[in-house]
Protein backbone atom coordinates (compact mmCIF):
# COMPACT_ATOMS: atom_id res chain seq x y z
CA UNK A 1 0.00 0.00 0.00
CA UNK A 2 1.55 3.30 -0.87
CA UNK A 3 1.17 6.41 1.15
CA UNK A 4 3.40 9.53 2.12
CA UNK A 5 5.96 8.68 4.39
CA UNK A 6 6.46 9.66 8.27
CA UNK A 7 8.79 11.79 9.71
CA UNK A 8 11.66 9.99 11.35
CA UNK A 9 12.29 10.54 15.09
CA UNK A 10 15.28 12.42 14.67
CA UNK A 11 13.18 14.81 11.76
CA UNK A 12 11.20 15.32 14.84
CA UNK A 13 13.41 16.39 17.23
CA UNK A 14 15.27 18.97 14.57
CA UNK A 15 11.36 20.55 13.98
CA UNK A 16 11.05 20.85 17.57
CA UNK A 17 14.27 22.84 18.18
CA UNK A 18 13.82 24.73 15.26
CA UNK A 19 10.08 26.09 16.29
CA UNK A 20 11.50 27.06 19.97
CA UNK A 21 14.66 28.89 17.90
CA UNK A 22 11.72 30.91 16.69
CA UNK A 23 9.56 31.40 19.45
CA UNK A 24 12.49 33.00 21.79
CA UNK A 25 12.82 35.17 18.60
CA UNK A 26 9.33 36.83 18.86
CA UNK A 27 9.27 36.42 23.01
CA UNK A 28 9.00 39.91 24.62
CA UNK A 29 11.95 40.57 26.68
CA UNK A 30 11.15 40.72 30.81
CA UNK A 31 12.74 44.11 31.15
CA UNK A 32 9.88 46.43 30.63
CA UNK A 33 10.24 48.52 27.13
CA UNK A 34 8.41 51.73 26.31
CA UNK A 35 5.16 52.11 23.83
CA UNK A 36 6.18 53.15 20.92
CA UNK A 37 4.35 56.72 19.99
CA UNK A 38 1.72 56.60 17.92
CA UNK A 39 2.44 57.14 14.04
CA UNK A 40 1.07 60.17 12.49
CA UNK A 41 -1.59 58.13 10.67
CA UNK A 42 -3.19 57.06 14.36
CA UNK A 43 -2.78 60.86 15.12
CA UNK A 44 -5.00 61.80 11.99
CA UNK A 45 -7.54 58.81 12.99
CA UNK A 46 -8.34 60.72 16.15
CA UNK A 47 -9.02 63.83 14.67
CA UNK A 48 -11.21 61.81 11.80
CA UNK A 49 -13.46 60.92 14.45
CA UNK A 50 -14.50 64.34 15.96
CA UNK A 51 -17.76 65.31 14.62
CA UNK A 52 -18.66 68.95 13.90
CA UNK A 53 -22.20 69.75 13.73
CA UNK A 54 -24.28 73.57 13.55
CA UNK A 55 -26.59 74.96 16.05
CA UNK A 56 -28.92 77.63 14.72
CA UNK A 57 -30.83 79.84 16.53
CA UNK A 58 -33.50 82.94 15.44
CA UNK A 59 -32.27 86.71 16.35
CA UNK A 60 -34.92 89.25 15.89
CA UNK A 61 -33.22 93.11 16.35
CA UNK A 62 -35.64 96.16 17.34
CA UNK A 63 -34.75 100.04 17.69
CA UNK A 64 -36.08 102.21 20.30
CA UNK A 65 -39.42 102.64 19.19
CA UNK A 66 -39.98 98.22 19.24
CA UNK A 67 -39.26 98.71 14.84
CA UNK A 68 -37.09 95.35 13.43
CA UNK A 69 -34.23 96.50 11.74
CA UNK A 70 -33.82 94.66 8.30
CA UNK A 71 -30.45 95.93 7.13
CA UNK A 72 -27.61 94.69 8.94
CA UNK A 73 -25.22 92.67 8.12
CA UNK A 74 -23.39 89.28 9.59
CA UNK A 75 -20.15 91.04 10.63
CA UNK A 76 -22.26 93.21 12.62
CA UNK A 77 -23.33 90.67 15.39
CA UNK A 78 -21.60 89.16 17.79
CA UNK A 79 -22.33 85.67 19.00
CA UNK A 80 -21.16 84.67 22.31
CA UNK A 81 -21.73 81.31 23.95
CA UNK A 82 -21.08 80.78 27.65
CA UNK A 83 -19.08 84.29 27.21
CA UNK A 84 -16.94 82.95 24.19
CA UNK A 85 -17.42 84.59 20.95
CA UNK A 86 -18.20 82.25 18.40
CA UNK A 87 -17.65 82.57 14.36
CA UNK A 88 -21.00 82.60 12.92
CA UNK A 89 -21.26 79.93 9.85
CA UNK A 90 -24.43 80.96 8.26
CA UNK A 91 -26.84 83.93 8.27
CA UNK A 92 -29.45 84.63 6.89
CA UNK A 93 -32.68 87.34 7.10
CA UNK A 94 -35.93 85.69 6.93
CA UNK A 95 -39.19 86.80 6.29
CA UNK A 96 -41.53 83.97 8.53
CA UNK A 97 -43.96 82.03 5.44
CA UNK A 98 -41.56 83.19 2.33
CA UNK A 99 -40.99 80.85 -0.08
CA UNK A 100 -37.75 80.27 0.99
CA UNK A 101 -38.44 79.72 4.67
CA UNK A 102 -38.34 75.99 4.90
CA UNK A 103 -35.15 76.12 2.88
CA UNK A 104 -33.16 78.51 4.40
CA UNK A 105 -34.08 76.44 7.96
CA UNK A 106 -32.48 73.62 5.87
CA UNK A 107 -29.18 74.93 4.38
CA UNK A 108 -28.78 76.11 8.60
CA UNK A 109 -28.71 72.96 9.88
CA UNK A 110 -26.17 71.58 7.43
CA UNK A 111 -27.87 69.90 5.40
CA UNK A 112 -28.49 69.27 1.72
CA UNK A 113 -31.41 71.34 0.58
CA UNK A 114 -33.81 69.71 -2.02
CA UNK A 115 -33.30 70.93 -5.76
CA UNK A 116 -36.62 71.73 -7.03
CA UNK A 117 -37.49 73.69 -10.32
CA UNK A 118 -38.63 77.25 -9.35
CA UNK A 119 -41.64 78.40 -10.31
CA UNK A 120 -42.81 80.50 -12.88
CA UNK A 121 -42.91 84.35 -11.10
CA UNK A 122 -46.24 85.08 -11.35
CA UNK A 123 -47.00 81.91 -9.05
CA UNK A 124 -44.43 82.65 -6.30
CA UNK A 125 -46.91 83.37 -3.34
CA UNK A 126 -45.92 83.94 0.22
CA UNK A 127 -46.38 80.08 1.99
CA UNK A 128 -47.74 81.87 4.80
CA UNK A 129 -46.81 81.42 8.83
CA UNK A 130 -47.19 78.60 11.15
CA UNK A 131 -49.22 79.71 14.29
CA UNK A 132 -50.45 77.83 17.54
CA UNK A 133 -52.71 79.21 20.32
CA UNK A 134 -52.60 77.90 23.53
CA UNK A 135 -55.56 78.85 25.67
CA UNK A 136 -54.83 77.97 29.02
CA UNK A 137 -58.18 77.55 30.33
CA UNK A 138 -56.82 75.45 33.92
CA UNK A 139 -55.93 79.02 34.46
CA UNK A 140 -58.79 81.45 33.69
CA UNK A 141 -61.65 83.13 35.19
CA UNK A 142 -64.82 83.98 33.20
CA UNK A 143 -63.97 87.09 32.55
CA UNK A 144 -60.69 86.29 31.11
CA UNK A 145 -62.55 83.70 29.18
CA UNK A 146 -64.37 86.17 27.19
CA UNK A 147 -61.28 88.57 26.98
CA UNK A 148 -59.14 85.60 25.30
CA UNK A 149 -62.66 84.56 22.95
CA UNK A 150 -62.61 87.91 21.92
CA UNK A 151 -58.85 88.75 21.22
CA UNK A 152 -58.10 85.93 19.25
CA UNK A 153 -61.28 86.15 17.39
CA UNK A 154 -59.75 89.61 16.20
CA UNK A 155 -56.44 88.51 15.18
CA UNK A 156 -57.75 85.96 12.70
CA UNK A 157 -60.10 88.42 11.13
CA UNK A 158 -57.69 91.06 10.65
CA UNK A 159 -54.25 89.35 10.84
CA UNK A 160 -54.74 85.58 9.22
CA UNK A 161 -53.23 85.62 5.74
CA UNK A 162 -54.97 82.76 3.08
CA UNK A 163 -51.93 80.90 3.56
CA UNK A 164 -51.13 80.88 7.13
CA UNK A 165 -52.01 77.82 9.07
CA UNK A 166 -52.78 78.53 12.62
CA UNK A 167 -53.96 75.91 15.16
CA UNK A 168 -56.12 76.29 18.28
CA UNK A 169 -55.36 74.53 21.67
CA UNK A 170 -56.75 74.73 25.09
CA UNK A 171 -54.92 73.46 28.51
CA UNK A 172 -57.67 70.94 29.37
CA UNK A 173 -58.71 69.28 26.14
CA UNK A 174 -61.85 71.27 25.58
CA UNK A 175 -60.90 71.78 22.06
CA UNK A 176 -59.54 68.35 21.73
CA UNK A 177 -61.55 67.99 18.21
CA UNK A 178 -59.72 70.99 16.66
CA UNK A 179 -55.71 69.81 17.54
CA UNK A 180 -54.96 70.36 13.72
CA UNK A 181 -52.99 73.46 11.49
CA UNK A 182 -55.83 75.01 8.54
CA UNK A 183 -55.84 77.92 6.83
CA UNK A 184 -60.03 77.86 7.18
CA UNK A 185 -60.42 81.08 8.71
CA UNK A 186 -64.34 79.91 9.30
CA UNK A 187 -63.67 76.97 10.64
CA UNK A 188 -61.27 78.12 13.00
CA UNK A 189 -63.63 81.00 14.07
CA UNK A 190 -66.51 78.30 14.84
CA UNK A 191 -64.29 76.12 16.90
CA UNK A 192 -63.38 79.62 18.98
CA UNK A 193 -66.98 80.28 19.66
CA UNK A 194 -66.51 76.70 21.74
CA UNK A 195 -64.12 77.71 23.85
CA UNK A 196 -65.67 78.43 27.65
CA UNK A 197 -64.96 79.00 30.90
CA UNK A 198 -63.98 75.70 32.15
CA UNK A 199 -61.95 75.61 35.60
CA UNK A 200 -62.41 77.83 38.76
CA UNK A 201 -58.73 77.04 39.68
CA UNK A 202 -57.30 76.90 43.13
CA UNK A 203 -59.87 78.42 45.72
CA UNK A 204 -60.16 78.56 49.58
CA UNK A 205 -63.15 79.28 51.08
CA UNK A 206 -61.88 79.06 54.44
CA UNK A 207 -61.59 82.50 56.32
CA UNK A 208 -59.38 84.59 55.87
CA UNK A 209 -59.26 83.38 51.74
CA UNK A 210 -55.72 82.46 50.87
CA UNK A 211 -54.20 82.34 47.50
CA UNK A 212 -51.89 80.07 45.77
CA UNK A 213 -49.01 83.50 46.12
CA UNK A 214 -49.97 83.45 49.78
CA UNK A 215 -49.57 79.85 50.04
CA UNK A 216 -46.53 79.48 48.84
CA UNK A 217 -45.89 82.85 50.95
CA UNK A 218 -46.25 80.36 54.12
CA UNK A 219 -44.78 77.59 52.71
CA UNK A 220 -41.31 79.82 52.45
CA UNK A 221 -42.14 80.18 55.84
CA UNK A 222 -42.90 84.23 55.77
CA UNK A 223 -44.06 85.46 59.31
CA UNK A 224 -45.09 88.40 57.65
CA UNK A 225 -48.15 86.60 55.87
CA UNK A 226 -48.46 83.50 58.31
CA UNK A 227 -49.08 86.94 61.00
CA UNK A 228 -51.70 87.80 58.62
CA UNK A 229 -53.60 85.02 58.81
CA UNK A 230 -53.36 84.28 62.95
CA UNK A 231 -54.07 87.45 63.60
CA UNK A 232 -57.65 86.59 61.11
CA UNK A 233 -57.98 83.25 62.99
CA UNK A 234 -57.38 84.77 66.63
CA UNK A 235 -59.04 88.13 66.20
CA UNK A 236 -56.70 89.77 68.13
CA UNK A 237 -53.53 91.76 67.41
CA UNK A 238 -50.47 89.48 67.25
CA UNK A 239 -46.83 89.12 66.34
CA UNK A 240 -44.64 86.86 66.24
CA UNK A 241 -41.00 87.81 68.30
CA UNK A 242 -38.16 85.51 68.14
CA UNK A 243 -37.38 83.55 69.97
CA UNK A 244 -40.69 84.19 73.20
CA UNK A 245 -43.02 83.13 70.04
CA UNK A 246 -46.63 84.48 69.57
CA UNK A 247 -47.10 87.75 71.52
CA UNK A 248 -50.81 89.72 72.07
CA UNK A 249 -50.31 93.35 70.85
CA UNK A 250 -53.46 94.75 70.38
CA UNK A 251 -55.39 97.12 73.08
CA UNK A 252 -57.48 93.74 74.03
CA UNK A 253 -54.59 92.00 75.13
CA UNK A 254 -54.85 90.14 78.28
CA UNK A 255 -53.85 91.94 81.56
CA UNK A 256 -51.37 90.11 82.41
CA UNK A 257 -47.40 90.38 80.83
CA UNK A 258 -44.87 88.59 81.20
CA UNK A 259 -41.83 90.70 82.79
CA UNK A 260 -38.79 88.24 80.55
CA UNK A 261 -40.34 88.73 77.34
CA UNK A 262 -42.26 92.17 77.88
CA UNK A 263 -45.48 91.16 76.32
CA UNK A 264 -48.59 89.06 77.01
CA UNK A 265 -48.08 85.42 75.77
CA UNK A 266 -50.39 84.17 73.15
CA UNK A 267 -49.70 80.26 73.97
CA UNK A 268 -52.17 78.05 72.67
CA UNK A 269 -54.82 79.76 70.41
CA UNK A 270 -51.75 81.13 68.59
CA UNK A 271 -49.84 78.35 67.87
CA UNK A 272 -53.07 76.55 66.92
CA UNK A 273 -53.83 78.76 64.40
CA UNK A 274 -50.37 78.84 63.02
CA UNK A 275 -50.88 75.42 62.28
CA UNK A 276 -54.02 75.58 60.65
CA UNK A 277 -52.43 78.11 58.52
CA UNK A 278 -49.93 76.38 57.47
CA UNK A 279 -51.70 73.11 56.86
CA UNK A 280 -53.82 75.12 54.81
CA UNK A 281 -51.10 76.54 52.72
CA UNK A 282 -49.50 73.35 52.15
CA UNK A 283 -52.85 71.63 50.58
CA UNK A 284 -53.39 74.68 48.61
CA UNK A 285 -49.77 74.63 47.33
CA UNK A 286 -50.04 70.93 46.40
CA UNK A 287 -53.67 71.57 44.13
CA UNK A 288 -51.65 74.83 42.80
CA UNK A 289 -48.82 72.05 41.49
CA UNK A 290 -50.72 69.59 40.25
CA UNK A 291 -53.08 72.21 37.91
CA UNK A 292 -49.66 73.79 36.83
CA UNK A 293 -48.48 70.42 35.72
CA UNK A 294 -51.62 69.80 34.03
CA UNK A 295 -51.00 72.76 31.85
CA UNK A 296 -47.12 72.42 31.02
CA UNK A 297 -48.09 68.57 30.66
CA UNK A 298 -50.62 69.62 27.57
CA UNK A 299 -47.98 72.28 26.19
CA UNK A 300 -45.66 69.66 25.82
CA UNK A 301 -47.86 67.80 23.36
CA UNK A 302 -48.68 70.75 21.32
CA UNK A 303 -44.86 71.20 21.13
CA UNK A 304 -44.37 67.69 20.35
CA UNK A 305 -46.94 68.08 17.81
CA UNK A 306 -45.19 71.36 16.20
CA UNK A 307 -41.53 69.97 16.40
CA UNK A 308 -42.45 67.52 13.22
CA UNK A 309 -42.86 70.89 11.29
CA UNK A 310 -39.98 72.67 9.60
CA UNK A 311 -39.45 76.17 10.38
CA UNK A 312 -40.06 78.44 12.41
CA UNK A 313 -43.09 78.36 15.06
CA UNK A 314 -45.22 80.77 16.71
CA UNK A 315 -46.98 80.11 20.29
CA UNK A 316 -49.06 82.39 21.81
CA UNK A 317 -49.77 81.28 25.14
CA UNK A 318 -53.22 82.87 27.09
CA UNK A 319 -53.45 82.79 30.52
CA UNK A 320 -53.64 84.09 34.02
CA UNK A 321 -50.90 82.89 35.06
CA UNK A 322 -49.96 80.42 37.51
CA UNK A 323 -47.41 80.11 40.93
CA UNK A 324 -44.47 77.70 40.27
CA UNK A 325 -45.09 76.00 43.44
CA UNK A 326 -41.17 74.00 44.25
CA UNK A 327 -41.60 73.25 47.35
CA UNK A 328 -44.43 70.53 46.40
CA UNK A 329 -43.03 69.46 43.06
CA UNK A 330 -40.31 69.51 40.42
CA UNK A 331 -42.10 71.61 37.89
CA UNK A 332 -39.09 74.32 37.54
CA UNK A 333 -37.32 71.10 36.17
CA UNK A 334 -40.43 70.44 33.83
CA UNK A 335 -40.32 74.19 33.14
CA UNK A 336 -36.49 74.44 31.98
CA UNK A 337 -37.17 71.03 29.66
CA UNK A 338 -40.05 72.67 28.25
CA UNK A 339 -38.93 75.57 27.41
CA UNK A 340 -35.42 73.76 25.65
CA UNK A 341 -38.18 71.40 24.01
CA UNK A 342 -39.15 74.43 22.49
CA UNK A 343 -35.70 75.77 21.36
CA UNK A 344 -35.16 72.11 19.77
CA UNK A 345 -38.63 72.95 17.93
CA UNK A 346 -37.77 76.02 16.44
CA UNK A 347 -40.42 77.98 18.69
CA UNK A 348 -41.01 80.73 20.22
CA UNK A 349 -43.76 81.85 22.80
CA UNK A 350 -45.28 85.04 23.02
CA UNK A 351 -46.94 85.02 26.81
CA UNK A 352 -50.08 87.09 27.01
CA UNK A 353 -51.36 87.69 30.59
CA UNK A 354 -55.33 88.08 29.77
CA UNK A 355 -56.46 89.18 33.21
CA UNK A 356 -55.68 92.50 31.62
CA UNK A 357 -54.80 95.19 33.87
CA UNK A 358 -53.74 93.94 37.14
CA UNK A 359 -53.62 95.82 40.89
CA UNK A 360 -53.61 93.37 43.06
CA UNK A 361 -55.82 95.60 45.70
CA UNK A 362 -58.69 93.34 47.33
CA UNK A 363 -62.22 93.58 45.78
CA UNK A 364 -65.06 93.04 47.46
CA UNK A 365 -65.61 89.31 46.29
CA UNK A 366 -62.25 88.84 48.44
CA UNK A 367 -63.07 87.38 52.16
CA UNK A 368 -60.29 89.73 53.70
CA UNK A 369 -59.43 89.81 57.62
CA UNK A 370 -59.58 93.06 58.98
CA UNK A 371 -55.51 94.45 58.21
CA UNK A 372 -54.47 97.31 61.10
CA UNK A 373 -51.20 96.65 59.90
CA UNK A 374 -51.44 97.05 56.56
CA UNK A 375 -50.22 93.59 55.71
CA UNK A 376 -52.74 92.58 53.12
CA UNK A 377 -51.70 95.72 51.29
CA UNK A 378 -48.14 94.59 51.34
CA UNK A 379 -48.79 91.13 49.80
CA UNK A 380 -50.81 93.11 46.86
CA UNK A 381 -47.54 92.88 45.01
CA UNK A 382 -46.65 89.82 45.31
CA UNK A 383 -50.62 88.68 44.51
CA UNK A 384 -49.63 90.74 41.25
CA UNK A 385 -46.12 89.41 40.23
CA UNK A 386 -45.99 85.43 41.60
CA UNK A 387 -48.42 84.22 38.90
CA UNK A 388 -45.77 85.98 35.98
CA UNK A 389 -43.23 83.68 36.68
CA UNK A 390 -44.13 81.11 34.33
CA UNK A 391 -45.59 83.04 32.04
CA UNK A 392 -42.01 85.43 32.18
CA UNK A 393 -39.98 82.05 31.47
CA UNK A 394 -41.74 80.63 28.34
CA UNK A 395 -41.37 84.14 26.68
CA UNK A 396 -37.39 85.14 27.52
CA UNK A 397 -36.42 81.15 27.29
CA UNK A 398 -37.38 81.32 23.96
CA UNK A 399 -36.72 84.81 22.60
CA UNK A 400 -40.42 86.17 22.66
CA UNK A 401 -41.57 88.66 24.93
CA UNK A 402 -44.25 88.34 27.96
CA UNK A 403 -47.36 91.32 27.69
CA UNK A 404 -49.15 92.19 30.65
CA UNK A 405 -51.09 94.83 32.37
CA UNK A 406 -53.26 95.45 29.12
CA UNK A 407 -56.96 95.84 28.55
CA UNK A 408 -56.31 95.52 24.85
CA UNK A 409 -55.34 91.61 24.05
CA UNK A 410 -56.36 91.73 20.54
CA UNK A 411 -54.19 94.85 19.49
CA UNK A 412 -51.28 92.87 21.64
CA UNK A 413 -51.65 89.94 19.83
CA UNK A 414 -51.80 91.86 16.16
CA UNK A 415 -48.55 94.41 16.57
CA UNK A 416 -46.96 90.93 18.41
CA UNK A 417 -47.77 88.79 14.67
CA UNK A 418 -46.86 91.35 12.82
CA UNK A 419 -43.07 92.03 14.81
CA UNK A 420 -41.99 88.50 15.24
CA UNK A 421 -42.43 87.82 11.11
CA UNK A 422 -39.16 88.88 10.17
CA UNK A 423 -35.92 87.98 12.11
CA UNK A 424 -32.68 86.81 11.12
CA UNK A 425 -31.04 83.24 11.48
CA UNK A 426 -27.82 82.72 12.47
CA UNK A 427 -25.77 79.18 12.82
CA UNK A 428 -22.40 78.44 14.41
CA UNK A 429 -20.23 75.19 14.97
CA UNK A 430 -19.68 73.07 17.86
CA UNK A 431 -17.88 69.84 18.78
CA UNK A 432 -20.66 67.53 19.57
CA UNK A 433 -17.54 65.19 21.38
CA UNK A 434 -16.74 68.35 23.67
CA UNK A 435 -20.24 68.37 24.79
CA UNK A 436 -20.86 67.78 28.61
CA UNK A 437 -24.42 66.07 29.48
CA UNK A 438 -26.86 68.27 31.37
CA UNK A 439 -24.16 71.32 31.35
CA UNK A 440 -26.47 74.17 30.09
CA UNK A 441 -25.14 76.71 27.52
CA UNK A 442 -25.83 80.74 27.74
CA UNK A 443 -26.54 82.03 24.56
CA UNK A 444 -26.41 85.99 23.97
CA UNK A 445 -25.99 87.74 21.07
CA UNK A 446 -25.77 91.86 19.89
CA UNK A 447 -24.80 94.14 17.43
CA UNK A 448 -21.29 95.63 17.73
CA UNK A 449 -21.45 99.70 18.22
CA UNK A 450 -25.13 100.15 18.09
CA UNK A 451 -26.36 100.12 21.75
CA UNK A 452 -29.14 102.17 20.82
CA UNK A 453 -31.05 98.61 19.47
CA UNK A 454 -32.51 95.85 21.44
CA UNK A 455 -31.33 91.67 20.47
CA UNK A 456 -33.65 88.75 21.46
CA UNK A 457 -32.71 85.49 21.13
CA UNK A 458 -34.79 82.53 21.06
CA UNK A 459 -32.93 80.63 23.02
CA UNK A 460 -30.78 82.51 25.82
CA UNK A 461 -29.64 78.90 27.12
CA UNK A 462 -29.86 75.60 25.68
CA UNK A 463 -28.34 71.98 26.26
CA UNK A 464 -26.23 71.62 23.75
CA UNK A 465 -26.12 67.53 24.57
CA UNK A 466 -29.32 66.88 23.82
CA UNK A 467 -29.15 68.17 20.16
CA UNK A 468 -27.24 65.23 19.64
CA UNK A 469 -29.10 62.55 18.25
CA UNK A 470 -26.44 60.05 17.74
CA UNK A 471 -22.59 59.85 17.54
CA UNK A 472 -21.36 58.22 15.03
Amino acid sequence: MSGRRRPSGWTLQILAFLFCIWLAAFTPAAKPQKPAAPSPAAQAGKSIRVIVGLVQTDVMVFDRQGHFVPDLKMDQFELRIDGKVQPIQFFEMVSAGSPHDEEIWTKAAGKQAPEAAPPPAAKIENQGRTLFIFLDDWHMDTDSTTRSRNAVASLLNTSMGPNDRVGIFTATGQLAGTKFLTNDKAALLASLEKFNFRSPGVQDLTYPAMSEAQAQSVEQNDYNTITYYVVGIVGSAVEYRFPGGWMYTGPNKPAYVDPKLQGAPCGTPCTTAERDVRQRARALAQTSAAIGIRTLSSLRGLLQFAESLPGRKLVFFLSDGFVLQYQQSDILAQLTDLTSAAARAGIIIYSLDSRGLVTGIPDAKTSAAPDATGQRMTMAANEVMAPWDALNAFASDTGGRFLKNTNALDTALITSLSEISRYYLLAWPFDPEAVKLGKYSTIKASIKERSDLSVRVRQGSLDLSKLIKEKK
